[in-house]
């Protein structure tokens, strides 16, 4: 029996783990892939206080580590699916069963597919620049995108490039900054507000098709935003319209459980912000339970 467990080993689910661990609860993280979560496949990150210049794997490791030097139980299990009964959450893996006391939710969210790779199965499209920029070298690319993640990775990978392509279906979200940066690159090129009609397959190359334009390239990189990875969580009635958990300070309408970071319907999306829901989410379990002891 734990008196913690934690789904997820992002920046808030390792957060979570170090406080929950240091307020003296039995604590176990479950990550069903890498820890780290997604800046795994963020090139840079240049906004977290401490850090004005770290790749994301690298930041990923240290917050690890950080975990690891606290002692904090940690397991490689992809949850199934979470119930309570009289006050005692049982979660269930791929791999075993577990009870908790509480939950503190922190699983993130991933990568939208685009529509089309449902429909060409042999459109290959990559989502991680840092970690296929180097295949792509004196080649042509294709960014699809129009918000921070498309230009800030799209910018890294015309170091690369021969040319590069970015593609915002509707306008340019990005910052100004950003957008700035990029137009000043000689390799790089905006395309604002058209859709693509159609991939066409030509030995490894693809021809892209919008409504005006015929984009001739060697390697396609998908930035179009994200969704919750909450599929599991649909049977405790805690999911708002869009697969994002609603929270009040990181509690839910579950007495016992918490969640955090990208997972949550929020403003902003940060790792700043994703710790520090981590830290709010152990610190109102470690309450919750003193209260429940009474």
């Amino acid at each position: 029996m734990y008196d913690c467990l934690i789904v997820g080993m992002g920046p808030a689910g390792m957060s979570a783990g170090i406080y929950a661990k240091r307020s003296g609860l039995k604590t176990i993280i479950l990550e069903k892939n890498t820890p780290g979560g997604l800046i795994n496949i963020t090139n840079l990150v240049d906004n977290y206080l401490g850090y004005d210049n770290i790749t994301g794997p690298e930041l990923a490791m240290k917050m690890f580590e950080h975990v690891k030097n606290n002692e904090v139980e940690y397991k490689i299990e992809e949850v199934k699916k979470i119930t309570k009964d009289n006050n005692i959450f049982k979660i269930e893996t791929n791999k075993n069963k577990y009870e908790a006391k509480t939950v503190i939710l922190a699983g993130g969210r991933q990568p939208r597919k685009l529509d089309l790779e449902e429909k060409l199965s042999d459109l290959k499209i990559s989502r991680c620049a840092i970690c296929d920029a180097p295949l792509y070298k004196e080649k042509d690319v294709l960014v699809i995108g129009a918000g921070n993640s498309a230009f800030e990775e799209g910018i890294y990978l015309s170091e690369f490039a021969n040319h590069l392509t970015i593609l915002a279906r509707s306008e340019v979200k990005a910052d100004e900054e950003m957008v700035e940066t990029a137009k000043n690159k000689e390799n790089i090129t905006i395309i604002e507000g058209e859709e693509i009609k159609d991939v066409i397959t030509e030995n490894e190359a693809y021809k892209v098709i919008t409504p005006n334009n015929t984009i001739k390239v060697d390697g396609i990189f998908s930035y179009i935003g994200y969704s919750p990875m909450t599929e599991y969580l649909s049977n405790l009635n805690i999911l708002e319209s869009t697969g994002y958990i609603e929270t009040k300070e990181t509690e839910t309408l579950v007495p016992g459980l918490f969640a955090c970071g990208d997972i949550i319907k929020k403003d902003l999306y940060q790792i700043v912000t994703a710790t520090s829901e981590g830290a709010l989410s152990a610190t109102k379990a470690k309450k919750y339970l003193t209260e429940l002891e009474k």
